[in-house]
């Protein structure tokens, strides 16, 4: 391949991965063009992109899947190249063909080899014939597969022929579910990769995640960089990642990663990629599948070999040879990655959204965080959840894992609900501790996981945790007039006392307060008990507050009548009674609607499929419809035994949360 020097490269995708590739491109004194939708106008890549255009509004088909538009615009930019990130067309031959049609470089391998591993199929046939192990499996249009749901060896896996990242998986275990889980997952990985074609693989039991990292260049050059877990996963979306793994032996590394060069090099693969396995208990390894493109959790890798893995992609498509041999690549420490998602774990995971009121990531020595959010962004139903990564190394494991609770203590997002206070649960769980995780960890041990976590916020003081959120809700606001040393404050113990009350899990606290030295001291009487408060330091949001005689160090936010307190990994959200605010008057009533025989949206997004018809009688528990937001289909259930009354929505409406969906009539 010839060499040649690109001056501008487009990257077509958005958020965290697109904001991660602008900031290699610009290192590299070259130029970066971004393209958006209206939605994402004002997210962090935009503005920071040396060209940014509008793919205007609609879905992810009208916009960062449409081929012909995104073409449009690189010819309009005079890019050399594009940069797919992951997902979207990041692994669509059809893309990569239309590319090099432009006479555009596409940053990543032929679409011949993207075809080939993109079906998944003929990805285990190469395999196979390569000498991989594989495990079994079959593709065949939707229909064919429901008609032949009594052939096939159950318990199995629905998988995409196209994509990946856990998109449009399902588990199935039985005939009587199959067609159901089947159209679900074809729907899904319709709307995420623009085909809904569906492989159907022999499912291994409570296996390990194991992938290799690989690049290759375009003369005959190829090395691994190791190994990574991917175990801890919920519904197929990876949440934490490590670099090497904690449980592949020095043996198995040897084999797996000589299997993932055998494979890159037998299909003569280009640029950066990731051969997927699974591993059972014994270590023996099936190939699973490649992903041709660059991988989530591609810092784990870059943290314990140093190597820059965008840049390396860059050169590669440039036509460069790889700058090191196999033997110059070493493992040094440890790396994990974290993933914050925009979720609620307490509500069965369901996708949060909203603005982001506070987005502070921390400042710890050796934290990487790759984000594509900040402060006052709106986080909307249409794309992934995931609002950054927090990735740390150590010089072991246990180091890693330490740091990484330490730097996740320090993340605050606020004004949306997010997985913070699970991770830090799930990294200091004997499960991730002893090594003892696979892929089914998280799914199968969700109740004891959150237990976990909740018995751990329950150790935590509440006297003075309600004492912290006091002084901080008294604090003056900007601009107040109040003398600190009025007689009024001083008078004495004979009056009667002021005070707040504060709704703390569901019950109310009457805390009555002294105030001593203006706000910064004062003494709370919480019935029988008393406390002697001092403010001993702030900075920002960060308070030093000495608890009689104890310190306590919390971070601390108020708006109106909510305060938020976050301590030790746990965030807490309290407010105050004794402050009117009318945005909890219309929630507080929705919540009594409930009761009524009232289905309201939990989240916002697209309804999918609606599964009863009025007048059909519903148990708790039964499905009613599917709403589909961030990329993930979610059920909505009836709440208690009765006959569908009435249909508000239809399918394909855009919802909003809190918005009526069907109406209950008791029987």
């Amino acid at each position: 391949m010839k060499q040649i020097n690109f001056h501008k490269i487009l990257v077509a995708n958005r958020g965290e991965i697109a904001l991660r590739v602008i900031r290699t491109i610009q290192a590299l004194d070259k130029l970066a063009v971004v393209i958006h939708s209206d939605f994402d106008r004002d997210l962090p890549f935009v503005t920071e992109a040396d060209e940014a255009y509008s793919l205007g509004s609609g879905d992810l088909s009208q916009t960062y899947l449409h081929i012909d538009k995104i073409l449009e615009i690189a010819l309009l930019a005079q890019v050399d190249a594009i940069h797919p990130g992951y997902g979207f067309l990041a692994e669509n031959a059809e893309f990569a063909k239309a590319c090099k049609k432009k006479k555009i470089q596409f940053i990543g391998p032929d679409s011949e080899v993207i075809s080939l591993m993109g079906h998944k199929s003929n990805a285990r046939a190469k395999a196979r014939e390569l000498g991989i192990p594989v495990l079994e499996g079959v593709v065949e249009d939707l229909e064919s597969l429901i008609r032949n749901s009594e052939k096939h060896p159950y318990p199995l896996l629905i998988k995409p022929v196209a994509g990946g990242g856990g998109k449009g998986m399902r588990i199935v275990r039985s005939k009587e579910q199959f067609e159901t889980e089947a159209r679900a997952a074809s729907r899904e990985a319709s709307t995420y990769f623009g085909s809904g074609d569906l492989y159907l693989e022999r499912f291994l039991e409570n296996p390990r995640h194991i992938e290799v990292q690989v690049l290759a260049d375009h003369h005959d050059h190829a090395v691994h960089l190791f190994e990574r877990e991917c175990s801890l996963q919920r519904r197929y979306q990876k949440i934490i990642e490590e670099a090497p793994s904690g449980s592949v032996t020095r043996e198995t590394r040897e084999m797996i990663t000589s299997a993932a060069l055998d494979l890159a090099r037998g299909i003569g693969y280009t640029n950066a990629g990731t051969v997927e396995f699974l591993m059972d208990e014994e270590q023996n390894f099936y190939f699973m599948e490649m992903n041709t493109r660059i991988q989530v959790e591609h810092p784990v890798t870059e943290m314990i070999t140093g190597i820059d893995l965008v840049k390396e992609q860059i050169t590669i498509a440039e036509g460069q040879l790889l700058s090191f041999r196999q033997e110059e690549i070493s493992l040094n420490g440890h790396a994990i990655e974290a993933r914050i998602y925009a979720e609620n774990p307490e509500n069965g995971f369901l996708p949060s959204t909203g603005r982001i009121d506070t987005f502070q990531m921390p400042e710890q020595k050796g934290a990487r965080i790759d984000s594509g959010f900040k402060t006052g962004n709106l986080v909307e139903p249409y794309y992934d959840p995931m609002l950054a990564k927090v990735i740390v190394a150590g010089k072991s494991r246990e180091d890693a894992r330490n740091l990484l609770i330490s730097a996740l203590k320090e993340v605050r997002i606020t004004g949306l609900r997010t997985n913070r206070d699970f991770l830090i649960g799930l990294l200091r769980s004997p499960h991730f501790r002893e090594r003892r995780i696979h892929t089914g960890t998280v799914d199968q041990e969700i109740e004891s996981l959150l237990a976990m976590n909740r018995a751990h916020r329950e150790t935590l003081p509440v006297d003075h945790l309600l004492s912290a959120a006091a002084l901080i809700a008294l604090q003056r606001s900007p601009g107040s007039k109040e003398c600190p040393g009025s007689t009024w404050q001083q008078i004495g113990h004979w009056r009667i006392l002021p005070e707040v009350i504060l709704l703390w899990e569901h019950e109310q606290h009457r805390i009555r307060y002294e105030l001593q030295k203006g706000r910064e001291r004062m003494r709370l009487h919480m019935g029988d008990r008393h406390y002697q408060v001092a403010l001993e330091r702030y900075d920002g949001s960060h308070y030093w507050i000495r608890i009689n005689d104890q310190i306590m160090k919390v971070w601390g936010a108020t708006d109106r009548s909510e305060i938020l307190l976050d301590h030790d990994g746990h965030l807490f959200k309290l407010r105050r009674m004794d402050i009117l605010d009318r945005r909890f008057i219309r929630s507080d009533e929705s919540r009594i609607a409930q009761g009524t025989g009232i289905i309201s949206a939990p989240l916002s997004g697209r309804v999918v499929q609606i599964t009863v018809k009025e007048g059909e009688v519903v148990s708790d528990g039964d499905q009613l419809m599917v709403i589909e937001s961030m990329k993930m289909e979610n059920k909505i259930q009836a709440t208690h035994h009765a006959t569908v009354e009435e249909i508000k929505v239809s399918v394909g409406e855009q919802v909003q949360a809190n918005q009526l969906l069907i109406t209950l009539a008791s029987t």
